[in-house]
């Protein structure tokens, strides 16, 4: 059987759908390369923010209209994921095409599944981690490594905790040899994920320990984590990213408001002011570190002063580049009950100004590096004919034209010009 997989989401979705991959190629699947090909199709959703599960949905209904019109045979249609996990088998209602709802920690059932008759949806929580399932990965140089899943933070516009579940972390011991071994097959560069990485906990083995575990079994293949919570943001992972040059100078780093009062009402955990001095001691630590942020927009409750803080801590911290949304009702979640909704027209005037302050100042900060020579790590081939893309330390999109370098070949290029996040270099020399 031949199967196509359609992700949709964060980093975590994409090596949810390597995981996907590597489970059914081992029950002898193979891919397919576009869904009126295959025998399955399936669907890893988002569900974070409404604009993400529309598009997942859309998609779909879509898939279903397709097979019925262009295939001699209509594959089998699974939705997994996040929207998977918060619907469950209402779905099957809203979508006749629909043959099978699989949530975030079934995965494992998925080959039973597709070779059964019925339509059925499964969501139970499981506390699966896949430890031992061998990930189909297609992105070389560069590789995903999960560290934990789930969360136990229930900020109170967030539907993570409802659709993956409660913390749980990987033996570090099973992190540490996947991360040697894609080291030595050549991946050169790994990033280290989970909805909070910081708050890794395997028996006495903390998120500093194993970064640090990790980074000495990387050798030379860069290293980089993601999702970090500012308020588990510690002084050791601090010091140990300082110490150790093969781990990128750059973090992820989620505010999502400059106000206190707006902070506590998302249940955050921290204050602007403890926030900015993680900021302070990052940027002490390792000057020229890139960083990067989460901002909400237009959150209940959430005033013209309270915006204006925000406005004021982008222009303090000066971020190389944010992930910039307007607040979206998540049913199940305690904002969605919330009172004092902001009208939705201000969200967005309210998002249109965070994204011209952030443009402007990811302009500037760009335009620092013109000039300057900085390694980078090359990925692949660039959109464009005759160019390559490559990836700073920073994880600055760097554009090469008329280069013939192997994935993976780190070299050393000046930076000519940038356009926001993109920049454009010319080689120096290869290493």
């Amino acid at each position: 059987m031949r199967y196509y997989i359609d992700t949709y989401g964060c980093q975590m979705n994409v090596h949810d759908s390597e995981i996907i991959a590597g489970i059914l190629e081992a029950d002898g699947f193979l891919p397919a390369e576009a869904p009126e090909g295959s025998d399955v199709v399936l669907l890893v959703s988002c569900a974070v923010r409404e604009h993400a599960e529309t598009r997942v949905l859309g998609r779909t209904a879509q898939l279903g209209g397709i097979s019925r019109k262009g295939s001699r045979h209509r594959p089998v249609l699974v939705l997994c994921g996040c929207v998977a996990q918060e619907h469950g088998g209402g779905l099957l209602d809203r979508f006749p095409d629909l043959d099978l709802v699989v949530g975030p920690d079934c995965y494992l059932q998925l080959p039973g599944l597709i070779r059964g008759s019925a339509r059925t949806s499964m969501v139970e929580f499981r506390r699966e981690d896949y430890e031992g399932v061998m990930p189909v990965r297609r992105d070389f140089p560069r590789a995903f490594v999960t560290i934990m899943r789930g969360c136990d933070n229930f900020c109170t516009y967030c539907i993570v905790p409802y659709v993956r579940g409660r913390e749980r972390s990987r033996r570090a011991d099973s992190v540490v040899s996947e991360v040697r071994d894609l080291s030595e097959r050549g991946y050169r560069e790994i990033t280290l994920l989970g909805q909070n990485v910081n708050s890794y906990k395997d028996g006495e083995t903390s998120f500093p320990v194993l970064l640090e575990r990790v980074s000495e079994a990387a050798g030379d293949t860069w290293i980089r984590f993601v999702t970090s919570h500012p308020k588990d943001l510690v002084d050791d992972t601090v010091s140990v990213m300082a110490a150790h040059g093969n781990i990128c100078r750059q973090l992820h780093l989620p505010l999502q408001s400059g106000s206190d009062a707006v902070l506590g009402r998302m249940r955050r955990g921290y204050t602007a002011a403890q926030y900015l001095e993680k900021i302070e001691a990052l940027r002490e630590a390792m000057p020229g570190i890139v960083l990067s942020t989460d901002m909400i927009a237009g959150f209940p409750g959430e005033t013209e002063e309270d915006f204006s803080m925000t406005v004021d801590m982008m222009e303090r911290i000066r971020y190389d580049y944010a992930f910039l949304f307007r607040y979206s009702e998540r049913s199940g979640t305690a904002a969605c009950g919330m009172d004092g909704s902001v009208p939705g027209e201000e969200r967005l005037r309210r998002l249109g100004v965070l994204q011209d302050i952030q443009r402007r100042i990811t302009l500037e900060r760009s335009r620092d590096l013109i000039g300057r020579t900085v390694r980078v790590l090359v990925t692949g081939p660039a959109r464009r004919e005759g160019q390559q893309a490559a990836r700073t330390g920073g994880n600055r999109m760097v554009v090469l034209q008329d280069t013939e370098f192997p994935p993976g070949s780190v070299v050393e290029v000046r930076i000519a010009r940038a356009d926001g996040w993109t920049h454009f270099g010319e080689p120096v020399e290869d290493r």
